[in-house]
């Protein structure tokens, strides 16, 4: 009787664990996306564009908030110290991960994140006046080798003059660099004849559609859309380049379950009308990296800045 008791009260037990409540699906909750940049640029624009369509997969509000400072680094140490639990995200741009770990004093590394999504690429270009009669940058190479104190460019980033002192070594020329503040003085210090080109991520582009200033080559992989026909410092025999793309990551380490719903849902939002007229509008192409093709493509891409700064 007594193990008949036992036995009833083990399936009894049994019954009442089957019937409990099921473990919760990510996600239960609103997600967080938090932009490294000051409301209405490029990277807050595009996030707000696709928080619709990623509520939409995910079936939860997306949050978005601002922390700008930087250059999106602020957003990113703030998020390492976060729950890993894939209600919080960043959204910066790829150099911050894969090139300023290497330049500066940051407080965090390629490691610390989960790659969930990249949405567009910058069309960083080096450009120059028409008038100079350049038609590639293996002209300007050819410039500066006859010129006695080398040639002056605007800079905008620590990227560019990276990639600009890595030239001057291989090919034994000067190229100086004149700061800016940023893509439009960039743009003005070459119309103004102040400088002999300039290095721009998008901000000469209406420019160079008008005709008022032309593309020299473009610093990704593939040719700046539009422009064609100009090369890629790739294609000119530099090994280096920067696809720099709008990034969305998590903290190292969140649930696979959760990293999966991400994924799937960012991969839903690039498609979507509204996130393909805003990166058309900013001249960013259509391209989209995902999970562990974009974690392989970020790493790729720290491996190369690492090896250029030594």
């Amino acid at each position: 009787m007594k193990r008949s008791f036992r036995n009833l009260a083990c399936f009894g037990l049994a019954l009442a664990v089957m019937s409990g409540p099921a473990l919760a699906e990510f996600p239960e909750k609103e997600v967080t996306i938090t932009v490294g940049f000051g409301p209405g640029g490029g990277v807050d624009t595009i996030t707000r564009a696709a928080s619709d369509a990623l509520s939409e997969s995910l079936g939860q509000p997306i949050v978005v908030q601002n922390q700008p400072g930087a250059g999106g680094g602020l957003a990113l140490t703030a998020l390492k110290a976060k729950p890993a639990d894939g209600y919080h995200l960043a959204a910066a741009i790829s150099t911050t991960v894969s090139f300023d770990p290497h330049s500066a004093n940051v407080s965090y590394g390629i490691d610390d994140f989960t790659y969930i999504g990249a949405f567009g690429v910058f069309p960083e270009a080096l450009v120059a006046l028409p008038s100079r009669g350049w038609k590639n940058f293996s002209d300007v190479i050819a410039a500066a080798k006859k010129a006695e104190n080398g040639l002056t460019y605007a800079s905008t980033t620590s990227l560019d003059r990276v990639v600009m002192k890595s030239i001057s070594a291989k090919e034994g020329v000067t190229l100086k660099p004149v700061p800016t503040k940023g893509g439009a003085e960039a743009v003005a210090e070459v119309l103004g004849g102040h400088v002999d080109y300039a290095y721009s991520s998008g901000a000469y582009y209406a420019q160079a559609k008008a005709g008022e200033l032309m593309v020299l080559a473009g610093l990704g992989t593939d040719p700046v859309p539009g422009f064609e026909s100009a090369p890629t410092l790739k294609s000119l025999g530099y090994d280096i380049s920067s696809v720099n793309m709008v990034i969305y990551v998590a903290p190292a380490g969140i649930p696979d379950e959760a990293k999966a719903e991400l994924v799937k849902a960012f991969e839903a939002a690039a498609t979507s009308k509204t996130v393909l007229d805003i990166l058309a509008k900013r001249n960013m192409g259509s391209y989209i990296l995902t999970g562990d093709d974009f974690d392989k493509q970020i790493r790729a891409q720290s491996a190369q800045f690492k090896a250029a700064m030594e």
